[in-house]
């Protein structure tokens, strides 16, 4: 995958593990998370996102739900959320999870409207470069 220019990996982040759980931003506020893991019963695209779906909406006010089934050449499930943090601040997410293999992966993208539109670029750049081996 190619970062384009200003976005950073977050290695900081607890969670951060460079095989499974990754952070990328860039200076606004535009977020993306990639999950991976192997698939199992404790592991799969529904249970992924059905506990991001959750997290997200626990964040929200006034949230609206739609659903997608396809992530640059990737086909799966997908649910985009918008609504406001902390009751003010409109912020979109879009969740997305589908199967590779033996593996499970779940992308996230984040970030305010307008934010995902001044970078509408950048992300399309990362969908694009984005393999899953």
């Amino acid at each position: 995958m190619s970062l384009p220019d200003g976005w950073t990996e977050d290695t900081k982040d607890d969670m951060y593990e460079p095989d499974s759980f990754v952070f990328f931003e860039n200076p606004e506020s535009c977020l993306l998370t990639v999950i991976i893991g192997k698939k199992s019963a404790g592991m799969s695209i529904d249970l992924i996102l059905e506990k991001e779906k959750e997290a997200y909406l626990k964040k929200c006010t006034d949230a609206k739900t739609s659903t997608f089934g396809q992530w640059s050449k990737y086909q799966g499930n997908g649910v985009e959320i918008d609504g406001k943090i902390g009751g003010t601040i409109k912020y979109r997410t879009r969740i997305f999870g589908f199967e590779n293999g033996d593996n499970v992966c779940a992308i996230i993208e984040a970030a305010t409207p307008g934010d995902l539109d001044k970078y509408a670029d950048d992300f399309e750049t990362i969908r694009q470069t984005f393999k899953l081996k």
